[in-house]
């Protein structure tokens, strides 16, 4: 594997580890449950918004991003991830103040992230981007 790929390859890892395995975390345990609060709601509020060192995801996510764009790779994934983490940052109040559909919203947003950014991990890995 050339050093830009496996730079390449290395941070797509990261990402996945760093966001998207962090965001899903708890979310992946609660996506059927009617209800979320309490201790389970303060669990998936820090995956979403004190992921990394106490950072939100979408932050880690950006520094992240920016390493890829300076390797020059871009993938639709990175763009579907970003949105996600949009929607989660844009909920944050309201998910926070325990409301239910925007529990429900950054739930599947969390999802989204991590199945996105696993999707990307998995062809990286497999050589797809060489």
């Amino acid at each position: 594997m050339s050093a830009p790929a496996a730079e390449l390859r290395r941070v797509v890892s990261t990402l996945l580890h760093d966001v998207g395995k962090y965001v899903a975390r708890t979310a992946r345990n609660v996506v059927d449950r009617p209800q979320v609060d309490g201790a389970l709601l303060g669990m998936l509020l820090r995956d979403l918004y004190e992921t990394h060192r106490g950072t939100r995801a979408s932050a880690r996510f950006e520094v992240l991003a920016a390493e890829l764009e300076a390797l020059g790779f871009h993938d639709a994934r990175i763009v579907v991830a970003r949105g996600a983490l949009g929607q989660i940052d844009s909920l944050e109040e309201a998910a926070r103040g325990g409301d239910g559909p925007a529990v429900a919203s950054v739930v599947a947003a969390a999802i989204e992230v991590e199945d996105a950014l696993r999707g990307l991990a998995r062809d990286v890995a497999s050589g797809a981007y060489r």
